[in-house]
């Protein structure tokens, strides 16, 4: 399958939906990286609400974010493009971190664009990224340590307990027998 060109050269990113939508753009910080330095991160726009100006966005734009009493709205220079995902309680939630500040407390912002979502026919059809309110301050938000992919790993815990060592010359102690890999999952 070609890259469409809406994805201006930017990779796809994951692997087809469904309905033929594939995503294209550039991958940053996880979320939970993003709101704790209070620029929180959108995945999509609200899919009812999107315009035909959806169709002129691209990885990289600046969009214009606005509170309009009860839920954001993304704009282009063209006009409204949609309404954010983000549910209209995160507004009231009192902080991300424990006493802190919400990274949802906002009026006006900034969407910039880093992935769009382009359909079979390879039209753009919805946007994500992460947004950075007009009054935004690093210097009030600590620096939380992006998590390093390369330094995950994956640790399985197997609740058997470690053999002890056994004299086996001791009276009614059977003597040690080879166990097998099965054995050793089951726990015998």
């Amino acid at each position: 399958m070609t890259s469409p060109v809406a994805a201006d050269g930017h990779p796809q990113l994951g692997s087809a939906h469904k309905n033929g939508d594939r995503r294209f753009g550039i991958t940053g910080p996880y979320s939970s990286v993003y709101a704790g330095r209070g620029t929180p991160m959108l995945s999509s726009l609200y899919h009812s609400t999107v315009t035909e100006h959806i169709g002129s966005v691209r990885v990289g734009d600046e969009l214009h974010v606005e509170w309009r009493g009860t839920h954001w709205w993304a704009t282009s220079d063209e006009g409204t493009v949609g309404r954010l995902s983000w549910s209209k309680g995160l507004r009231g939630k009192t902080a991300y971190v424990p006493d802190g500040p919400s990274p949802y407390d906002f009026d006006d912002g900034t969407l910039y664009v880093q992935h769009v979502t382009v359909n079979a026919a390879g039209e753009v059809v919805d946007c994500g990224g992460y947004v950075v309110p007009d009054d935004y301050e690093p210097s009030d938000w600590p620096m939380t340590p992006m998590p390093d992919p390369a330094e995950r790993e994956l640790t399985i815990t197997i609740g058997v307990p470690a053999p002890q060592p056994v004299d086996s010359s001791a009276p009614g102690v059977a003597p040690l027998r080879r166990r097998g890999w099965l054995d050793r999952v089951m726990g015998r």
